[in-house]
């Protein structure tokens, strides 16, 4: 969700790079929005059923529509941001403009994943003649059914509705309708869509930490803090191994609202890493914000996944962490990063690349 380091260039001109698990290849296809990039169970686009995850799913146009019954679905929108939905949900394409993103939920719920918002980018999710627009990166949720919401599990929205118009900070959610009031939210409910979020997360950072590896060793970056090889740009790289797309920060390193670490391949090395659930067979690692090291575990709550961070906290707090280079990482090291200082700063787990000024945060 927070970027550690500003980002040197704006993403927006990111390519979808076409992918092997091994070695990415050159080929490029749009960078539009719209990109369908996981199904669970049945879902349908534009009516026709979709067949099982691979490359070829579609790509949404304007009004396309993608529907789900008994399953779930993820769509890529800008690099570094996901929306998904949950059963019995609707979406329809009405932007899929890199700076103007706008998807309609006309029936069920949806969340949006927001990992990096650049200046520029506009990024809203249109319900009941209304809309919320992220302004941070952050983890937001909508409801279309019976009493339209719009929620902020984190970070911060501007949400629309008629001549009317409300700021809805972290914790916060309003009803669409001709009074937009904001007001907390009981954070204890239980929700399916958040814990599959979470774990859809783990996995699209797995697959992220994988393909960053693979830029770096096959020489797609020209050195640790160099520019980027020929026929690579940041965006979507397509991940045979996970049949997934993958996220690659064109520097930095990011995390989603999970906890869950997206790393350039400059930075990949340095990344604190725990072993992850696993997709497809894999059992690797996955990074983890090492300033909020307990994750890794999928719960159908947000209270009950905060339960759990606190209880795995408490697990690292003695074992530390393991880096992906396997270097280990002290917990007391670790603790340095927890205090907020970034790469530039007192550094990495402590450690600091550069040693500077400039601080982390989240």
């Amino acid at each position: 969700m927070n970027r550690v380091w500003r980002v040197g260039a704006k993403v927006l001109a990111g390519l979808f790079v076409t992918a092997m698990y091994a070695m990415p290849q050159a080929n490029t296809i749009s960078a539009r929005p719209g990109v369908i990039n996981y199904i669970e169970g049945n879902a349908t686009f534009d009516g026709r059923p979709l067949a099982p995850n691979n490359q070829q799913q579609p790509i949404m146009s304007v009004n396309d529509t993608l529907s789900t019954t008994d399953g779930k679905a993820e769509v890529l929108l800008t690099p570094g941001v996901f929306l998904r939905i949950g059963d019995n949900s609707e979406i329809r394409m009405v932007s899929p403009s890199l700076i103007n993103t706008q998807v309609e939920l006309t029936h069920g719920e949806a969340m949006l994943e927001v990992d990096q918002l650049v200046k520029d980018n506009h990024i809203a999710v249109l319900v009941d003649g209304g809309s919320i627009t992220a302004e941070k990166t952050g983890l937001y949720r909508v409801t279309a059914d019976q009493a339209p919401t719009a929620a902020v599990i984190d970070g911060k929205a501007e949400v629309v509705s008629g001549d009317k118009k409300v700021e809805l900070g972290k914790g916060h959610e309003t009803a669409l309708g001709p009074v937009l009031k904001a007001q907390k939210f009981d954070s204890k409910k239980e929700d399916d869509l958040y814990a599959w979020s979470n774990v859809r997360s783990e996995y699209d950072a797995q697959a992220s930490y994988q393909a960053a590896k693979n830029v770096y060793v096959n020489n797609y970056y020209d050195g640790l803090w160099g520019g980027w090889g020929a026929g690579w740009g940041p965006g979507w790289f397509w991940d045979g191994g996970f049949d997934s797309w993958a996220w690659l920060p064109f520097d930095g390193a990011f995390y989603s609202p999970f906890g869950w670490g997206f790393y350039s391949p400059s930075l990949v090395w340095y990344a604190s890493v725990v072993p992850g659930h696993g997709w497809h067979g894999h059992h690797g690692m996955v990074p983890v914000d090492p300033r909020a090291p307990g994750v890794g575990t999928a719960t159908r709550s947000v209270h009950a996944n905060q339960v759990a961070r606190a209880q795995l906290a408490r697990t690292f707090a003695g074992s530390g962490f393991r880096s992906a280079s396997g270097a280990h990482i002290a917990a007391s090291r670790a603790g340095g990063f927890a205090g907020g200082e970034g790469f530039h700063g007192g550094g990495f787990a402590g450690g600091g690349f550069h040693g500077g000024g400039g601080g982390g945060h989240r």
